[in-house]
């Protein structure tokens, strides 16, 4: 079974090297090993490979069927297929908890997610900056997501108020890594018990030195969905950050997802603004409470390379058009 090399992500050198990283990535070994070992087989080229790769995972790595992520139960391969699943996804950038490629950052994007994912990723942000990684902004970006039992019980084991709303608990989160001081600025539109999609809120809080805001965007489709990750980030780019070119970004999350996002970072917001962006993540497995700790399996592992895949198609797309 082989042992591989890590597999860098595209870096935002801009387009074209943004464009070599792609064809690096996904036309790897750890890839083209993933989709022999069920039946598939790159075709060659970049833009090529990105197409096949979407309807390949599609037909076979996509286990969530519309599903949200919690819900999805894990599918068993036999030992040697979970070996290379588990070693290429490693080698792919789906583990560990990567270091940051500055000491510097103007702004620090934690991302969002369930109760637990908004706690521990506020947490981690805030280990960051007390240890390694200086910065002038942090914002923590959510939505108007109610609630699910999962999120509920999260909230009850760890005894944070955490509201009703995803961006309740990033804001509590937040509260919680960074004690900020004194009453938040608070602007806000629409009605998020009415019509959730349109609605936006934007806290911002004092610490010390730090900016710390969070930030719940509207959709950009209200009649169809609610506001997913590149609605937030566009909205916090264009209308709280004032993103442009000189300006870098250290985006948070936990490191199954580092890939994807980073991708989807490059696509709305590197190469649009002309700002440097890196991702980091937080290995789950090795979380303190209990509660919070996610081993993933391989399916989980698969599962999330298709979403890196989509998501190096959608920035190929981006590169290529600028």
């Amino acid at each position: 079974m082989p042992s591989y090399a890590q597999v860098p992500l595209p870096q935002s050198d801009g387009p074209e090297a943004v464009i070599a990283g792609i064809a690096d990535w996904i036309g790897s070994e750890p890839v083209r090993d993933l989709a022999a070992a069920f039946g598939g087989a790159l075709p060659g080229g970049t833009a090529a490979n990105l197409d096949y790769l979407e309807a390949f995972s599609a037909a076979h790595w996509d286990f969530r069927a519309g599903r949200e992520r919690f819900e999805t139960g894990a599918e068993r391969f036999d030992p040697s297929t979970e070996r290379l699943v588990r070693e290429a996804a490693l080698a792919l950038g789906l583990g560990g908890e990567p270091k940051p490629g500055r000491q510097h950052y103007t702004h620090v994007l934690i991302l969002g997610g369930l109760v637990s994912s908004c706690l521990f990723r506020t947490r981690f942000a805030a280990d960051l900056l007390a240890d390694s990684v200086a910065a002038e902004q942090v914002t923590g970006v959510g939505g108007f997501r109610p609630f699910n039992h999962r999120d509920r019980e999260f909230a009850e084991l760890t005894g944070v108020a955490a509201g009703r709303f995803e961006v309740d608990a990033m804001a509590a989160g937040l509260e919680l890594a960074f004690e900020p001081k004194g009453e938040p600025e608070v602007e806000r539109g629409g009605d998020p018990d009415r019509d959730p999609n349109r609605a936006w809120k934007i806290t911002a809080y004092t610490a010390e030195a730090l900016t710390v805001r969070s930030v719940a965007a509207p959709s950009s489709e209200p009649e169809q969905r609610r506001a997913d990750t590149a609605d937030t980030c566009r909205f916090w780019a264009d209308h709280v950050a004032d993103l442009g070119t000189g300006d870098s970004v250290l985006v948070v999350t936990s490191s199954i997802f580092i890939p994807f996002q980073h991708g989807d970072a490059l696509s709305y917001m590197g190469l649009p603004y002309g700002c440097e962006v890196d991702t980091v993540g937080v290995d789950t497995t090795t979380l303190p409470e209990t509660y919070f700790r996610k081993e993933y399996t391989a399916s989980g592992y698969l599962q999330e390379i298709r979403s890196a895949i989509r998501s190096m198609r959608r920035l190929h797309r981006v590169a290529a058009a600028v």
